[in-house]
């Protein structure tokens, strides 16, 4: 495991408001201070998730410690992640996803002129990209800032705590050599706590979509069916139907022994799909940290044809609630047969239904997609403090990608203006 904090480790700094800031290393030294499990608690905000991260060697992780001044008490916590540069972490590399419109699925841009000026700003907002590492990232996989009260018995009033988060963001970012930091991505509660301040120190403030939550109904699939009119409804019992003409046919396990070996090459070509060419040894270490940290939360579906598995989705399982992570197929075997849809939504549905699942996040990507199968839409922003030097064509890119998302969740009903 990297170990970016050497040095910084207990590292302290004032924060205004009645508050100080702590950098602590390790979720073991978290533990020692007093943090506790919460009922209910996201899993991308949970110590089995932060230990996941810590154990894996893409990630230089370190945790960012709101304390009250006066007594010294943490009331808050989030990850952070040290980027050193643009090969790293497609999702949470700050300075990558700036123009990168396919990052979580953005059209190119709103409208023509923004288009057009998109076009006119990427190669300057290249020339600078490298200008931007390393990289303070705040917040860790899941769609999910992972900002959370450090223990059940005092929850944190989260007003003061976004600013205060950012502030210790930025000075820690400065103690690290970083050229700047950002904050992903913000719910909309968190966003509201930290909005004013994100435009009075300067960041910019972008929408980068939303994410998808499925309420799943008691009577499972007819009661997933009937939400839909008569044509859409037929449309996805076809799709259903053409799963199984094709041979296909959906399996469940729980626990450290879910993932497989037959799981490790679809975990490979699904890498090397966003540009990670890790290979089969880094999958395995993958899957060895996964049953160790989170092995009582894992959840796999797999789709199966002549005992042969060719697709699975990975998912963890907090008490009624069930967060997927990643989906991989063996591409060329499942061409025409929706087995992406299958499997990820009306099979998974179904099972869930039937093991006391009542909500599935399915985070960011894909809107349209998850929209149209039934998914409320949930909007997740961005806050990014940029050096001065390569504020100017970085900002304005941003604003197109944030008037592109917006319009992109409009277009399905949502309002994020």
């Amino acid at each position: 495991m990297h170990a970016p904090v050497d040095g910084l480790t207990g590292w302290s700094c004032p924060l205004g408001d009645g508050l100080t800031g702590t950098v602590v290393g390790s979720v073991a030294e978290l533990r020692r201070a007093g943090l506790t499990d919460l009922p209910g608690e996201p899993v991308w905000a949970c110590a089995d998730w932060w230990r996941f991260v810590e154990a894996d060697d893409d990630h230089e992780i370190l945790y960012l410690l709101i304390n009250r001044a006066d007594t010294g008490r943490p009331l808050a916590v989030a990850p952070a992640l040290l980027i050193r540069g643009p090969e790293q972490l497609l999702f949470y590399n700050g300075p990558r996803i700036i123009g990168d419109f396919s990052a979580i699925g953005h059209p190119p841009a709103a409208t023509e002129r923004d288009a057009a000026r998109a076009d006119h700003l990427a190669p300057r907002v290249a020339e600078v990209r490298g200008t931007l590492y390393p990289w303070l990232t705040v917040g860790v996989f899941g769609s999910s800032l992972g900002l959370r009260p450090f223990d059940a018995a005092s929850p944190a009033d989260t007003a003061p705590l976004v600013p205060a988060l950012d502030r210790l963001a930025r000075a820690t970012a400065a103690e690290l050599g970083c050229a700047g930091h950002s904050l992903l991505y913000l719910d909309p509660a968190e966003d509201a706590a930290g909005r004013d301040h994100a435009a009075a120190t300067g960041a910019v403030r972008a929408l980068f979509g939303a994410e998808a939550v499925l309420d799943v109904p008691e009577n499972g699939l007819d009661g997933y069916l009937a939400r839909f009119p008569s044509a859409r409804r037929s449309k996805l019992r076809k799709e259903m139907q053409a799963y199984r003409a094709a041979g296909l046919y959906t399996t469940a396990a729980e626990g450290p022994d879910a993932l497989g070996e037959q799981h490790l090459a679809l975990r490979v070509a699904l890498r090397a799909k966003y540009g990670h060419a890790a290979g089969e040894s880094w999958a395995r270490r993958e899957f060895a940290a996964l049953r160790d940290t989170l092995g009582e939360r894992l959840t796999v579906l797999s789709s199966v044809r002549d005992d042969r598995v060719v697709g699975y989705l990975l998912a963890f399982r907090a008490g009624d609630v069930l967060y997927t992570r990643s989906a991989g197929f063996d591409y060329a075997a499942v061409e025409g047969t929706y087995c992406y849809f299958n499997l990820v939504y009306y099979d998974t549905l179904e099972w869930a239904a039937r093991n006391g699942i009542r909500r599935i996040h399915y985070g960011l990507g894909t809107t349209e997609a998850k929209h149209v199968r039934g998914c409320e839409l949930v909007p997740r922003r961005a806050y990014f403090t940029l050096p001065e030097a390569a504020a100017a064509p970085c900002a304005e890119l941003l604003a197109i990608q944030d008037r592109s998302a917006r319009a992109r969740v409009a277009a399905l009903g949502l309002d994020a203006s």
